[in-house]
């Protein structure tokens, strides 16, 4: 299992931190050479690419705001340029949004569904025509649970998840005989930076887990094993599917 993917190469965005991160580690770990990409958190991405090298891996950065298509273009040239190819790309980056819909501003709704559902096309489409000329590909989205049932002061979140989902299952159906593999994971409730809000203090976590059958909540290592499985050959055949992550809290609600 540590070589499953040796020799392959893979893009991750918002790899600075969370579940990012513990994807292109655990990629690295298993020998893929990993460009990782974030916006904002410069020094996070700065210690993903350390604690890759100090797995003896090979990595390589860049500063990419999904919504700019221009960056998206040039992190896709530059990955071609030092590794030659690419055959994996997990569409991690992500926003929240926490606010009760009369309050919404267009501004905010720009802000969530260019960086979550905008993205994600924009990424997709700038790798498919090397996936294509090659005849392989993986492609995992990270949506969410919000993408599945609505949650209070989410609603834009849940649309742009949503989205993502059909959006996944639609380039899904469009590269079929391509032996391109699309798929999105979804995950629950996680330790991140997104979340640590949302989770507040420690009655409002115990609250959460309550609702959890698996009784915790979830860490970004659950999600990126989902991941791995996704990108790895032994999924060959599970193709536009979403593989919820959450500790069964889907059944609950």
């Amino acid at each position: 299992m540590a070589s499953r993917f040796h020799n392959k190469v893979a893009i991750v965005t918002g790899a600075s931190s969370g579940i990012g991160q513990a994807v292109a580690l655990d990629l690295a770990r298993e020998g893929a050479k990993v460009m990782i990409c974030a916006a904002r958190n410069v020094e996070g991405l700065e210690e993903t690419r350390k604690a890759i090298i100090d797995l003896n891996g090979v990595c390589a950065t860049m500063t990419v705001d999904v919504r700019d298509q221009s960056a998206i273009t040039a992190c896709v040239q530059a990955t071609l340029e030092q590794f030659g190819n690419i055959d994996i790309l997990v569409n991690n980056a992500g926003v929240g949004q926490f606010m009760p819909f009369p309050r919404m501003s267009d501004e905010e709704y720009d802000r969530v569904m260019d960086t979550n559902l905008r993205g994600t096309f924009a990424f997709c489409r700038a790798v498919l025509p090397t996936m294509m000329e090659h005849n392989y590909g993986k492609i995992v989205n990270v949506t969410s649970i919000m993408g599945e049932v609505a949650a209070v002061g989410q609603s834009i979140y849940n649309a742009s998840k949503g989205a993502a989902k059909l959006l996944t299952q639609g380039l899904a159906v469009d590269v079929s005989g391509h032996n391109i593999n699309v798929n999105a994971v979804a995950p629950g409730i996680i330790v991140t930076n997104i979340t640590r809000r949302m989770l507040g203090d420690a009655e409002r976590e115990r609250y959460f887990v309550s609702r959890i059958p698996k009784g915790r909540i979830g860490q970004p290592a659950d999600v990126s094993a989902a991941v791995l499985f996704l990108c790895s050959d032994e999924a060959s055949y599970i193709h536009g599917t979403t593989l919820v992550v959450d500790g069964g809290m889907i059944c609950t609600r």
